[in-house]
């Protein structure tokens, strides 16, 4: 009989907890582990306001739960629970039930309107991935109507928008509003002066898990004020209208737009999991993230993330990404530990590395044991979510995230603006690419028809160049090299005359040829006039010791490699490895002392065309896609994570 862990949820700390699971059995067949989620993927909470206010796609904040966990010991099944039973370990939906011998929750959070008046009825929350599409679609919407609207009163609640809260996502979510209010101010043809932007917090001071008042008073004096943000403190909301809504003080204040992030509480609803409940409806918890029953710990149920209430003398634990994903490890270690029965569970620590906080694309602060604000914490923030997402996802999910952050963002909101967004059809790249090919072709063709098929030519040059005289370190280390290696070369000699002879007839053939083929005839490789730079002494010994035995082979295969680049670039195949082993190339030969200026062509000639130059009129457009579709398929691939994501240009 197998034992049963079930994880419900999905979120960071069901994530984690899967992922800790399969570390430790996935070379055991007696354990077999489940994760089960309402939808199919996992969402990046931490990036909902960058959808909701325009900056990246929709699905920049989704990663497919089965391709995480692709080749992993954990079924992902797509389902919602209904129905719980804890004590006979039982859990159900409407389609299917769950027996189980451990339990994980990790069902999340949801937002906490704290009784307000309206506020669940009419205002907009940015609590999921469908809050954060509808959110966007809403938002774009209200500029558009404005555009066409003529009263004034109307027109000045369209343009309204106010954030309820002031933690982390109120205030990114500010954030991401009054920087798309240029954007759509352009669009919609509206004046920017005509768009309030309101930050509404019923404290007297926001961002109250960042313990640095500098920094917060970097983000209202200076950020808020830059993007067109009104901050108002202690101003608790009581009450929301579907056109309005009342702060404490009596202010009515006219929108349609009000972002409820004031607070979270554990996910309720129709499942009851007979635990003992605490603040915001949390599920009480031991030190080893074991759930309470009547202040008891139940045997095989833990519990993980934002729905876990736990306090030890650091604190109550945040409902934050560290804390779910260091609870969910705990919670993982110490099944673990129940399974293989060693009986001594791990005591959950609370340890933190930091804060930050984005406002808008290129703005924000960091604590991070030290203080950061500006463009570097934003640097800090990129750099803490590909850590993740490369955890997580491998590079299949860094390149997507680079993609949506990087390279695909529009209206210059990334944190280095639109520098490396800004495209260029591919097609322009076309007669370079063939022309560098051409290059190479004439470089390995030149090369055969002056013997390097047949006689040693490097390592002596190698060595006058470098001012070493007739190299007697490289005779030295050829009269030294075994017997079967000096047969190789010669057998590699005798073989390559036929070639050579073929060589030379063709560049015959060509000197006969007018025309821009006569430049291969009278072409010298690079390397023929003044040296680019001066081979250093490592380089030297290289040659001397490693290559000369084996001058001739090098050689060959040197002069083949040559050939195939410079056939891949005219036919477009295989581009980007080919243009990779370009750039080493150029750079090694320049080492040997051999290369002249011509030969920064070949290195710059490579970058240039590293990226798509051979889907345009080149055979990649069709054996890339072809190559893909069968690679991702493969285990490895899967298990790796060694793949790009699909596309829709693809």
């Amino acid at each position: 009989m197998k034992t049963k862990i079930l994880i419900i949820g999905g979120s960071y700390a069901g994530v984690k907890a899967g992922k800790t699971l399969h570390k430790i059995f996935r070379k055991n067949d007696d354990v077999e582990i489940t994760l089960v989620d309402k939808n199919p993927f996992h969402t990046l909470m931490t990036e909902l306001h960058e959808v909701a206010g325009h900056r990246t796609e929709a699905d920049s904040i989704k990663i497919d739960l089965r391709k995480i966990f692709r080749g992993r010991k954990v079924n992902v099944v797509t389902d919602e629970i209904t129905e719980c039973d804890i004590p006979n370990h039982h859990v159900a939906s409407a389609k299917r039930s769950y027996d189980f011998d451990y339990l994980i929750l990790a069902i999340g959070s949801e937002p906490n309107f704290f009784g307000v008046k309206g506020a669940a009825e009419n205002s907009h929350t940015l609590w999921s991935y469908q809050d954060a599409v509808k959110l966007r679609a809403h938002v774009e919407h209200m500029f558009e109507r404005a555009s066409y609207e003529d009263d004034p009163i109307e027109r000045k609640r369209l343009l309204t928008f106010a954030v309820c809260g002031g933690g982390f996502t109120g205030v990114e979510m500010v954030g991401e509003l009054g920087e798309s209010k240029k954007h759509f101010c352009l669009k919609y043809n509206i004046n920017p002066d005509d768009v309030t932007i309101y930050n509404i917090e019923a404290m007297d001071r926001i961002l109250g898990m960042l313990n640095s008042d500098k920094l917060v008073k970097k983000i209202e004096d200076k950020y808020f004020k830059k993007l067109g943000v009104t901050l108002l403190k202690n101003s608790a909301i009581v009450e929301v209208n579907p056109d309005s809504f009342i702060l404490a003080d009596g202010t009515v204040i006219p929108s349609y737009t009000l972002i409820w992030s004031a607070g979270i509480k554990c996910v309720e609803g129709a499942t009851d999991f007979c635990l003992d409940k605490g603040k915001g409806s949390r599920i009480n918890v031991n030190e080893y993230m074991q759930g309470l029953q009547d202040g008891q710990p139940i045997k095989g149920i833990y519990v993980a993330g934002d729905c876990a209430s736990y306090q030890d003398k650091q604190g109550f634990m945040p409902q934050i990404v560290q804390a779910a994903e260091q609870s969910a490890h705990t919670a993982a270690l110490n099944i673990a530990e129940e399974i293989i029965g060693t009986g001594k569970l791990h005591v959950h620590e609370q340890k933190y590395n930091g804060f930050m906080v984005s406002v808008g694309s290129r703005q924000g602060v960091a604590n991070i044991g030290f203080l950061a604000s500006g463009w570097f914490a934003i640097f800090v923030k990129h750099f803490v979510n590909v850590y993740y997402q490369f955890m997580v996802a491998g590079f299949m999910q860094v390149a997507n995230y680079l993609k949506h952050e990087i390279f695909n963002i529009k209206n210059k909101r990334s944190f280095v603006g639109a520098h490396f967004s800004k495209r260029s059809p591919n097609f322009w790249m076309v007669p370079f690419r063939i022309w560098l090919g051409f290059m190479w072709l004439t470089e390995g063709v030149v090369k055969i028809a002056e013997g390097w098929f047949k006689s040693p030519q490097v390592v002596n040059t190698v060595n006058y160049l470098a001012g070493n005289g007739a190299a007697q370190g490289a005779a030295d280390a050829v009269s030294a090299a075994t017997g079967a290696a000096q047969g190789a070369a010669d057998a590699v000699s005798a073989a390559s005359d036929a070639v050579a002879e073929a060589a030379t007839q063709v560049t015959e053939t060509i000197a006969k040829l007018p025309g821009i083929f006569q430049w291969v005839v009278d072409h010298k490789p690079a390397g023929y006039g003044e040296a680019l730079v001066k081979a250093p002494k490592f380089m030297v010994w290289i040659m001397n010791h490693w290559v000369a035995p084996i001058e001739v082979p090098v050689q060959i295969m040197m002069v083949i490699m040559e050939i195939l680049i410079g056939l891949a670039f005219m036919g477009g195949l295989f581009t980007f490895p080919m243009a990779l082993i370009s750039i080493v190339m150029t750079v090694a030969i320049a080492l040997t002392g051999m290369a002249d200026i011509t030969m920064m062509w070949y290195f710059f000639g490579a970058i240039a065309i590293l990226m798509g130059a051979g889907r345009t009129f080149g055979l990649d457009y069709y054996v890339i896609p072809w190559l893909k579709k069968r690679w991702i398929r493969t285990k490895l691939a899967g298990k790796s994570y060694l793949y790009y994501d699909h596309s829709d240009d693809e």
